[in-house]
């Protein structure tokens, strides 16, 4: 899964957000180190559409008070299971990269 999927799922994975809000939560998600601009962002959030993993909300869905030209994104359940997915596969990574971190440096 790219990166920046990830980022995004994660950011939407609590509840809908507009495409600025994600900006903004992909980066403090990241400390900084993941920066999605605005081809990227938006580009990422239609694969992610096509994919079936988010969805945008209709404009009866949407939560009041924002000035109604922002599009709300929500993951869905194929979202969900592609996330728990993704993350099981880099918790098992940094796994198996603690153990062999933890083995003692033999020079020879």
């Amino acid at each position: 899964m790219k990166s920046n999927w990830f980022y995004i799922l994660l950011s939407v994975a609590p509840g809908p957000r507009y495409g600025t809000a994600i900006q903004d939560d992909v980066r403090a998600l990241s400390d900084g180190a993941a920066r999605l601009w605005p081809a990227t962002l938006y580009g990422s959030l239609e694969e992610l559409v096509r994919l079936g993993w988010i969805e945008e909300l209709a404009e009866d869905e949407r939560p009041e008070g924002g000035s109604g030209r922002e599009r709300f994104y929500r993951i869905t359940s194929t979202g969900r299971v592609a996330l728990e997915a993704e993350s099981a596969r880099l918790e098992s990574l940094a796994r198996v990269a603690r153990t062999r971190l933890a083995v003692p440096v033999v020079c020879v």
